[in-house]
């Protein structure tokens, strides 16, 4: 989830998460977790963060947060890439990511199963 600030509101985590929050807390399906009242108004997402242990980073030269799915302890201890090596399509020589290093890159993977 994509925001401007920290504020959330309800109905557009409800639409972009799943996440609902209701009197027992934050729920999706049959699964709630509590929150406290003092973290409700306003909702805030390094509240939601920590509550379900989702990822939230910021990103200052831009102004947004994005707040990540809930992770359950399972999130990555780093944002470091292994080092890939994969042939250009164009030439089929080797590529090495790492020339990349101080670029902000998109990879996009695809299976059939």
């Amino acid at each position: 989830m994509i925001l401007t600030d920290l504020a959330v509101d309800p109905g557009a985590l409800r639409e972009h998460t799943g996440w609902e929050l209701k009197p027992e807390g934050l729920c999706r399906a049959d699964v709630c977790i509590p929150v406290p009242g003092h973290a409700r108004d306003p909702l805030r997402a390094d509240v939601l963060a920590e509550h379900l242990d989702a990822p939230l980073v910021h990103d200052e030269a831009h102004g947004l947060w994005a707040l990540g799915p809930a992770a359950g302890r399972r999130a990555l201890g780093s944002a470091r890439l292994p080092e890939i090596v994969l042939p250009d399509l164009l030439t089929g020589e080797a590529f090495d990511l790492r020339t990349l290093r101080g670029t902000r890159v998109l990879l996009i993977a695809w299976a059939s199963w």
